[in-house]
């Protein structure tokens, strides 16, 4: 059974990285280095989710704000196509509403 100090030897050796020293450890080197780059590949991802996520919620304001820039414009346009205001737009060229109905051409 380990002893408290053994334990202690044990994880400082490893923190210092004296157990990549001892000849019996050298074959776990790939398996280390495997893990690093898989613990980088995975703060890469996570950086890389987190600026998609600040993306797509820029994305929804900007959608949001122009859904209200289009209703606006629309509301506005509806408003100028009213027949009483194109009649007030056409007065200064001379012209008036027909009073007479349309006549339907037969062929």
């Amino acid at each position: 059974m380990r002893t408290r100090k053994d334990k202690a030897n044990t994880i400082s050796s490893i923190l210092k990285g004296e157990f990549i020293a001892e000849q019996s450890n050298t074959k776990l080197i790939p398996f280390l280095l495997l893990i690093v780059i898989l613990g980088l590949i995975n703060i890469r991802s996570s950086f890389h989710a987190e600026k998609l996520l600040k993306e797509s919620i820029s994305l929804e304001k900007e959608v949001a704000d122009l859904r209200l820039t289009y209703i606006t414009t629309k509301s506005k346009l509806m408003r100028v196509y009213r027949r009483s205001v194109v009649e007030k737009l056409v007065v200064s060229q001379d012209l008036r509403t027909s009073l007479t109905p349309p006549e339907i051409i037969e062929q």
